[in-house]
């Protein structure tokens, strides 16, 4: 099974690769030098709070897809930038992303958890895809500050709540 993601991330790569035209300063993570730890424990605590407010019951798993999808794009934009300030700023960001959804995620069963992400590296995929054919970012700008916006506790009710209604 390991074999099958590997041969569908190789595509994904390939594409994140080409996209490197990307605003590197789109996708700098809310967390402030040193404070990484708390940062995510306070993101994490607020979406575990707006989960228990909700009455959606895929609401964790919309969430875990969101958070896969940024990390995957965080994670793709760190390789395409040469800008050594931005490379650094998309790697926190993806391993704070990562640390999140990792901690969402631990209810679900491993299973979903799988297809939630292969849902998430098709998604970003298809993005960067019509953004390549496009030559417009717009779709991606949107994106990604959907994705600052998850890792800022200021910001994270109101994302929910937009996540939840899609």
């Amino acid at each position: 099974m390991l074999d099958r993601l590997r041969v569908r991330l190789l595509p994904v790569l390939g594409l994140l690769l080409a996209g490197c035209w990307l605003l590197p300063r789109l996708a700098h993570a809310q967390f402030p030098e040193g404070e990484n730890k708390w940062a995510e424990i306070d993101v994490i605590n607020a979406i575990n709070r707006a989960m228990d407010e909700s009455k959606e019951g895929d609401l964790r798993e919309k969430l875990v897809r969101r958070f896969s999808e940024c990390s995957l794009m965080y994670g793709g934009l760190s390789t395409l930038t040469s800008n050594a300030e931005a490379k650094k700023g998309y790697v926190k960001a993806q391993l704070a992303t990562m640390e999140i959804e990792s901690t969402i995620a631990k209810p679900l069963q491993t299973d979903k958890r799988l297809e939630l992400e292969q849902a998430a590296l098709k998604s970003v995929g298809v993005m960067l895809r019509a953004m390549k054919a496009q030559n417009d970012n717009k779709e991606a700008s949107a994106f990604l500050k959907s994705c600052k916006s998850l890792n800022d506790v200021r910001e994270i009710n109101n994302v929910v709540r937009e996540i939840s209604r899609q």
